[in-house]
């Protein structure tokens, strides 16, 4: 189980709103009794770490950022019975008490009293904030056991990180969510690395036509390989009458909300058929608002619903997109648009702002080749 000692680590912390990453020897404590230190040999980057960083959030800097994480287990508390060295593991953000009423219930990520995890410190002992409770844009981490699962050795560390939050929010934003039935109309904005899950989980989920939304030509063809059976340019043509088209006249069963841009959410009822459900994916900047017809909605006995992390629960989750991948349903290679090490975070952070990379990936260790 280790001497339970502090490790020193580099990491990547922003100081400031809107700065610089820099990269920096810190102090990881210990693990305690239920929690993992884990070697991270991947981390992708969330638009959540953007939403931080570039002030669309509040956080306590200075931060290191970071929750997307494939590793492997290099030190366990003594409660943890369950893993071992070495094994390889995926890391969320999702921390669970297991007692509250929410855990009771099997609604992990609406869990009243998420552990918090051990603390960083940097070299004056100021305390660092671990961003979303994981802090993946170093060497290593310690997490709670609650946020780690086991996944197969073979597996590459760059498709596994994606199972921390993208791919395992899309996905789950389809089939737990909302729910998709078999032979359902689903139409899909926002085409990025997320909203590449929500497809793929419309297709594992049954849904008879999917139609991507997205202003970039390049993702919109990508999305055809990814499960969608039509595409529309919102600049071009009105999804509206793009997904009526394909329907003989209806409009979606499912608007799945894949993108942060308060345009797309401020439109997307529109493409809503009666009895409808809206699922907001994407999380804006505090402070966005969406502006309903209450009479619409209750008239077409519609539903708008929010999808926190795709309401998944880990244990079930990740082994399902495991198999899934292993099987070839679930495509993540694919969704891997660059990797960076770690020294070159913020030309990585600026190719995530630009709106052009799906998922592009810190590594360690070098990269697969």
């Amino acid at each position: 189980m280790g001497d339970h000692r502090s490790t020193e680590i580099l990491a990547a912390v922003h100081r400031g709103r809107g700065g610089s990453p820099v990269l920096e020897k810190l102090t990881l404590a210990a693990p305690g009794p239920e929690e993992v230190r884990v070697t991270v040999d991947a981390c992708a980057i969330c638009h959540s770490d953007l939403m931080f960083i570039d002030g669309g959030w509040a956080i306590d800097f200075p931060v290191v950022f970071g929750h997307e994480i494939s590793g492997r287990v290099a030190e366990i508390g003594e409660a943890v019975t369950d893993l071992a060295r070495g094994t390889t593991v995926v890391v969320s953000l999702i921390a669970t008490c297991g007692q509250c009423h929410a855990c009771q219930q099997g609604h992990d990520v609406a869990c009243e009293n998420p552990p918090a995890s051990s603390s960083l410190t940097d070299a004056n002992n100021r305390t660092v904030t671990k961003g979303l409770n994981t802090g993946g844009f170093a060497e290593q981490v310690v997490v709670h056991r609650s946020q780690v699962v086991a996944v197969p050795p073979e597996m590459p560390a760059t498709s596994a990180s994606l199972l921390g939050c993208g791919v395992l929010t899309g996905v789950g934003a389809a089939r737990n969510t909302a729910n998709i039935q078999p032979g359902e109309t689903v139409a899909v904005v926002g085409c990025g690395g997320v909203g590449m899950g929500v497809i793929q989980g419309a297709q594992l989920a049954g849904a008879s036509t999917i139609v991507a939304i997205d202003p970039q030509a390049d993702k919109r063809s990508l999305a055809l390989t990814m499960g969608a059976t039509h595409t529309a340019d919102p600049l071009n043509q009105d999804p509206a009458e793009a997904i009526s088209q394909v329907t003989g006249g209806r409009l979606a069963d499912h608007v799945l909300l894949a993108t942060a841009a308060p345009a797309a959410l401020n439109s997307a009822l529109a493409l809503l058929a009666p009895m409808g459900a809206l699922t907001l994916v994407g999380m804006p900047a505090d402070g966005v608002t969406l502006t309903i017809d209450p009479s619409a909605l209750a008239g077409y006995n519609q539903r708008i619903l929010g999808s926190k992390m795709g309401t998944a629960r880990l244990n079930r989750d990740i082994p399902s997109l495991v198999a899934d991948y292993f099987a070839g349903r679930l495509k993540l290679d694919q969704l891997v648009s660059s990797t960076y090490p770690l020294e070159d975070l913020e030309q990585a952070l600026d190719e995530v702002r630009s709106g052009s990379a799906l998922r592009t990936v810190i590594v360690f260790n070098q990269p697969e080749a």
